[in-house]
């Protein structure tokens, strides 16, 4: 069979040449166009659903929160296991499929049969975000050098920009928060004046309830014109609250600064990220609160362009900097200065990276492509001098660069991305070893 096949290459080499170059053709391309990432994604296709009840012990959660999710989920098509965990609060069920199964057709499946659990009043389960435990591409830390911006409104800037920026951003399903003050309105009730008022905590979160919402109505004709209306009642600041009517008695009107204090404050943290960065001087300073984030890429997305939309969205929120002109030499022309550009962000606020996923890649792409090289270079240097032919050295060689564009061709294919530890346990060695012994029995 083998001795055909070779009759059949001699006697038709024009036809050998044209398959040969419409793959080397091929399969650049598909090299070319050849998703590259740090780390292969060896998780499974998986729908994790999280409920919170706050207060609530494990056994409660797991008779009312998790059974009765399990047995409805009991059955999914593909699915090959499902496990859960009940804790002080929260309930949390992970379910694994089949690597052929469709992730998006998984999750709407398990929408469906979350719609038929019956759960406590109030609970709505979520569903986790299809991200990768290998999806943490970008990590950040919001630096301030503006006094009106402490850690606090630090974080409140990254809950309700950053993390609306950043999503925006094709590819980055979500964005996990760490550290800073989650800003909060307190209100601290005066326990004896509320038992000499005849009134109960259920009465005042009620109250606060209904008067903290926006009413719609009708419209008014004026002229030909119509104006709609509406009632506007949501909180906007403590004096609001502090003046919400809790009852009348004796046609005095009761309101909540008549039986608690106000204010804005944090809320009870159970962690603490810190930093420590290196001063233009050297020194080392320690940031002992700060506000951090991390961008977690979807399941199965390319991570470089994703990448290359963090790094411009992180240009647009932080601006550009002023830099002044440079002077020109005898035969170069002097370089304008270039203006500074203000960014989304407040003055004095900036989104600082410390961990960026691009530049693993570019750096451990740019070593595993130059070890590539010098080792063609060697394998060939190495045949000249053990086969005595450099024709046949030549054609052993060339089946590296065909090989590697040949398996390109079938990652492109079967939409499977390159990584970093397939490219560089590379063995040249078992590429051409069947070369080496047809060429050398040939020769």
């Amino acid at each position: 069979m083998i001795r055909n096949l070779v009759n059949f290459a001699l006697r038709n080499r024009l036809l050998i040449m044209a398959v040969a170059l419409l793959l080397f053709v091929w399969g650049a391309i598909s090299f070319h166009n050849l998703p590259v990432d740090a780390y292969p994604d060896v998780a499974d296709n998986y729908v994790n659903i999280i409920t919170q009840w706050p207060g609530h012990s494990a056994e409660d959660i797991e008779k009312q929160i998790t059974v009765p999710t399990e047995i409805q989920m009991a059955g999914l098509p593909d699915m090959k296991n499902l496990r859960s965990f009940s804790l002080a609060g929260i309930s949390s069920l992970i379910m694994n499929f089949n690597d052929e199964s469709d992730n998006n057709w998984n999750r709407e499946r398990v929408l469906e049969r979350l719609s038929m659990v019956t759960l406590p009043a109030g609970l709505v389960p979520q569903l986790q975000t299809d991200w990768s435990p290998a999806g943490q591409i970008y990590w950040y830390t919001v630096d301030s050098k503006n006094p009106n911006f402490d850690v606090m409104e630090q974080k409140s800037l990254e809950d309700w920009t950053l993390e609306k920026q950043f999503k925006s951003v094709p590819g980055i399903v979500d964005v996990a928060s760490f550290g800073g003050l989650t800003k909060e309105y307190q209100i601290r009730l005066d326990p004896d004046k509320l038992v000499s008022y005849g009134l109960s905590i259920a009465q005042i979160e009620q109250q606060l309830a209904n008067n903290n919402t926006n009413a719609g109505g009708s419209f008014i004709v004026a002229g030909a014109q119509q104006i709609n209306v509406q009632a506007v009642g949501l909180f906007a600041n403590v004096q609001q609250i502090e003046n919400t009517v809790v009852k009348t008695q004796n046609g005095t009107a009761l309101r909540i600064k008549d039986i608690a204090i106000v204010e804005q404050g944090p809320k009870i943290r159970l962690g603490q990220i810190s930093k420590t960065y290196r001063a233009e001087n050297g020194k080392l300073i320690d940031n002992p609160d700060v506000v951090e984030g991390a961008l977690l890429l979807q399941k199965g997305a390319d991570a470089d362009p994703a990448l290359k939309g963090v790094e411009a969205k992180v240009t647009e929120l932080n601006g550009i900097d002023a830099q002044p002109s440079e002077p020109g030499g005898l035969f170069h022309r002097a370089t304008p200065a270039v203006p500074a550009k203000r960014g989304l962000l407040p003055p004095g606020l900036k989104v600082v990276p410390f961990l960026d996923r691009s530049d693993l890649i570019h750096l451990t792409t740019h070593t595993v492509l130059h070890n590539l090289t010098e080792g063609i270079i060697l394998v060939v240097i190495i045949l000249m001098l053990f086969l005595g032919n450099v024709r046949g050295a030549i054609i052993v060689a060339l089946t590296i660069p065909f090989a590697l564009l040949f398996a390109s061709i079938c990652l492109s294919l079967r939409h499977i991305p390159a990584n970093l530890l397939s490219l560089g346990a590379l063995d040249f060695g078992m590429v051409i070893d069947g070369a080496v012994v047809m060429i050398e029995s040939a020769i």
